[in-house]
C-alpha cells in the first residue's frame, strides 16, 4: 500500500460514521450523522483508494479511477476558462455518457451548483427551465441555436478536454455544507417540472443513509473490498442516477452505461458481456427485460441484486424477477423515496418484503416517518422528516415542509407494529367516481394478477354523470387474446364494484414513460384511443 493510499484511507475513516445525534436542518429539528463529509469533492478523493480499478464503461471506452480524477481536473479547468466561478449555476443537459459524469464532478470541484436538465424535455420545457434557473453555462449535446444561451459548452468539448494529456491540478474550492450543490427537477408525471435545491448536506445525508443500509460505508471497507459491476439504466439527471453513481464510486465498483436510451436487448447484452452483478432500476425496465423474446438467449446468471424504486413493485413481478435471476431470490429490493425529501426514505428486500404485499421496508436510520390523519385501518398520508430534506423550489420561498420540518409525500400508507412502512396509494393518483375514492395503484395491482397482463396503468377518464370513471390501459403479452369483457370479469373477482374499470385500452405496445421509466399517466389519458371503451366496445385492442 503506497503513502497516498494510506493517507486517503485514514482521512476516509475520519470522514464517515454511524453515530446519530439530534441536530437542526433548515431550521427544523432532525436526526443526523455526527461524523459526515461536508462536500461532495471529499467523496471524489475517498474513491481514489481504488484508483487503478475500472470505474466507467461505455462502448469501447473505459476509465479507471485515476483517469477519471485527471479528467475531472481538465473539465474543471475548461469551465474556469469559460468564466465559471464558485456559486454559479451550471446546467447539464444531455443523455447518459462519460462526459456528463466527468462534468458533474468538475462542477463540484469549482464549487458551483450542478443543474440537472432533463434531456427528454421538449424545446418549450427546456426554455422554461433555462428561464427559471438562469444558468451561467449550459453543458449539452444540443446545438447553440436550440439552447440560445450566452455560454454554451458542448460535451464534445468536454471529451476533448478529457482526452488532453496535459496535467492540470484539481485545486478544489471550499464550500459550506448548507450551500446548494445540485438543482434537480421533479419527474413531472403529475405536472410541470420544478427545480428543487439540494445542499451538500442533503446529498451526503441521503448517500450516507444508503451506505449504512447496504453495509458499504467507506470507513468500514478495506482496500481489498471487491467492487460491484453495476448497470446504469437510470438517467444521470434523475435522483436515483445520482445515488447509483456516487455509491458505485465510493465502493470501488464499475459503472456500465448503455450507449443510448434504454433498450431491453442492449441491457441483456451488457449484463452478459460485462458480467453485471447489480442493476438499480425501475419495475418497468426490469419487466421489459425479463419478458423480452430473447431473454433466454443471454447469460444473466451474474445478476445478484436488483434494487428498484420509482414506482410500486407488484408482488407478482417480484416473484417473476426471482425466477428470472435466481441469485436475487433474497435481494430483489425496493426503495421508497421522494425528490422533495432529497432521496430514499425507506427500503427493504428479501424476506422483509416477501410476505408483506405493498411493503417498502423500514425507514432509513436518520429518517422519521409518521402517518397523518390515519383512518380506522391506519391509512393516512405519509409524512417524513430527514436531514436529506431539500432547501426548497427555485424561485419559490414556500418551505418544502411544515413548521416542524415534516414533508407531506402525497402518498397514502400505514406503519405496522414492527415499524414496516406500506404504501397503498397516492393522494394525487386517486380517482373520484360518484363520490367514491379509488386508489389507482390498488386497481393496477389486481389487474396485473391476470396471467396475460404485462403492464397496467389506471387513470381517471371524464364521465358526464359520475364525474370520473376508471380507465385501465393494459399491455398484453404477445399472443394473448383476452378481451375487455374477460378483463372486467377478472377485475370483478378482486375489486369492489365501483373500483372495476369501465373503460379498457388493451394493447401490445409499451405505455408512454418518462426518462426515469415511470408511466406518464397524463400521456395515457391524452393518447386514449377513441375506439377503446366499454367491455362491449367493438374494437378492443390497438
Amino acid at each position: 500500500m503506497n503513502v497516498m493510499t494510506t493517507t486517503i484511507e485514514r482521512a476516509t475513516i475520519q470522514r464517515w460514521g454511524t453515530g446519530i445525534v439530534q441536530g437542526t436542518v433548515n431550521g427544523h429539528p432532525c436526526r443526523m450523522y455526527e461524523i459526515r463529509p461536508r462536500s461532495l469533492f471529499e467523496l471524489l478523493i475517498d474513491a481514489q483508494r481504488w484508483a487503478d480499478r475500472t470505474l466507467l464503461v461505455q462502448g469501447n471506452r473505459r476509465l479507471n479511477g485515476a483517469q477519471h480524477l485527471c479528467a475531472v481536473a481538465r473539465a474543471a479547468n475548461l469551465l474556469r476558462e469559460r468564466g465559471a466561478r464558485r456559486g454559479d449555476r451550471i446546467m447539464l443537459l444531455g443523455f447518459n455518457h462519460i462526459e456528463w459524469l466527468v462534468a458533474f464532478w468538475a462542477i463540484q470541484c469549482i464549487g458551483a451548483t450542478a443543474v440537472f436538465g432533463n434531456r427528454w424535455w421538449s424545446d418549450e420545457e427546456t426554455l422554461a427551465a433555462l428561464t427559471s434557473i438562469e444558468p451561467t453555462i449550459v453543458l449539452t449535446d444540443k446545438s447553440p441555436s436550440e439552447i440560445g444561451q450566452p455560454v454554451h459548452i458542448s460535451f464534445e468539448a468536454v471529451r476533448q478536454a478529457i482526452d488532453n494529456t496535459t496535467d492540470v491540478p484539481l485545486d478544489p474550492e471550499p464550500v459550506d455544507e448548507d450551500a446548494p450543490a445540485v438543482i434537480i427537477f421533479t419527474s413531472g408525471t403529475t405536472g410541470v417540472a420544478k427545480g428543487i435545491v439540494m445542499s451538500y448536506r442533503s446529498v451526503i445525508a441521503n448517500i450516507q443513509n444508503l451506505l449504512v443500509l447496504t453495509g458499504r460505508l467507506p470507513s468500514a471497507l478495506p482496500a481489498s473490498h471487491a467492487g460491484t459491476v453495476s448497470l446504469m439504466t437510470m438517467p444521470l439527471f434523475h435522483l436515483a442516477g445520482l445515488q447509483i453513481q456516487i455509491m458505485n464510486l465510493l465502493s470501488g465498483g464499475t459503472l456500465v452505461f448503455l450507449e443510448g436510451r434504454f433498450d431491453a436487448l442492449e441491457a441483456l447484452r451488457l449484463i452478459e458481456c460485462e458480467q453485471v452483478r447489480a442493476w438499480g432500476s425501475v419495475p418497468t425496465m426490469v419487466s421489459r427485460v425479463i419478458h423480452h423474446d430473447d431473454f433466454a438467449k443471454y447469460d444473466t446468471a451474474s445478476i445478484a441484486s436488483i434494487p428498484m424504486g420509482g414506482a410500486a413493485i407488484p408482488h407478482e413481478l417480484r416473484a417473476e424477477i426471482a425466477r428470472a435471476f435466481p441469485k436475487t431470490q433474497r435481494r430483489v429490493g425496493n426503495m421508497y423515496g421522494l425528490t422533495e425529501a432529497g432521496g430514499v426514505l425507506a427500503a427493504g428486500s428479501g424476506k422483509d418484503l416477501d410476505d408483506r404485499p405493498q411493503c417498502v421496508g423500514k425507514p432509513l436510520p436518520t429518517v422519521e416517518v409518521r402517518i397523518s390523519e390515519p383512518n380506522l385501518d391506519g391509512v393516512g398520508e405519509i409524512m417524513a422528516r430527514t436531514p436529506s430534506a431539500t432547501s426548497g423550489f427555485v424561485g419559490d420561498p414556500t418551505p418544502i415542509g411544515n413548521a416542524d420540518g415534516w414533508i407531506a409525500t402525497g402518498d397514502l400508507g400505514r406503519l405496522d407494529g414492527d415499524g414496516y412502512l406500506y404504501v397503498v396509494g397516492r393522494q394525487k393518483d386517486t380517482i373520484i367516481r360518484g363520490g367514491e375514492n379509488i386508489a389507482s395503484v390498488h386497481v393496477e395491482r389486481c389487474i396485473r394478477m391476470h396471467p396475460d397482463v404485462l403492464e397496467a396503468a389506471v387513470v381517471p377518464l371524464p364521465h358526464a354523470d359520475l364525474g370520473e370513471e376508471v380507465g385501465a390501459a393494459v399491455v398484453l403479452r404477445d399472443g394473448a387474446t383476452v378481451s375487455a369483457t374477460e378483463m372486467t370479469r377478472h377485475a370483478a373477482l378482486h375489486l369492489a364494484r365501483f373500483e372495476v374499470p369501465t373503460r379498457w385500452w388493451l394493447t401490445y405496445e409499451a405505455l408512454p414513460t418518462n426518462a426515469s421509466g415511470k408511466v406518464v399517466k397524463r400521456d395515457v389519458v391524452q393518447r386514449w384511443p377513441h375506439d377503446a371503451g366499454s367491455p362491449d366496445s367493438p374494437t378492443e385492442k390497438s
